[in-house]
């Protein structure tokens, strides 16, 4: 069934509910080709919020971070860390093998890491 969002633009709450009481589930219109997760156990509240960065409070993404850079960890390996808007500190976000580094520059560095940083 249909569900009223809190606000226009609210990316959080889901707009298709099934079932009640500790069955309900939310359904995520960000998955492809979407995906029915439980309300009761929290694993649509953490699913939006760790794999899509949605926060549950403002409804939004969470902020990107202000800058990326890689550091040198191992011979094969690189870390890659992001500089937080609210702390202004560098947060782990990965370590991960050379030759991907690009990858994760190029997507701002958004990873589960970051947005448990970010929902803080």
């Amino acid at each position: 069934r249909q569900q009223k969002v809190r606000f226009e633009g609210d990316m959080y709450t889901p707009k298709l509910v099934r079932y009640s009481g500790n069955t309900k589930e939310g359904f995520c219109d960000q998955c492809n080709p979407g995906r029915w997760l439980q309300l009761k156990n929290s694993a649509y509240w953490y699913h939006k919020q760790f794999f899509h960065g949605i926060s549950s409070v403002s409804g939004k993404p969470f902020r990107s971070p202000l800058a990326t850079k890689i550091l040198d960890y191992a011979e094969i390996l690189d870390s890659v860390v992001g500089l937080c808007h609210h702390c202004k500190k560098w947060i782990p976000l990965m370590i991960t093998k050379k030759r991907k580094i690009n990858d994760i520059i190029n997507n701002n560095g958004m990873t589960i890491l970051w947005y448990r940083h970010a929902h803080k």
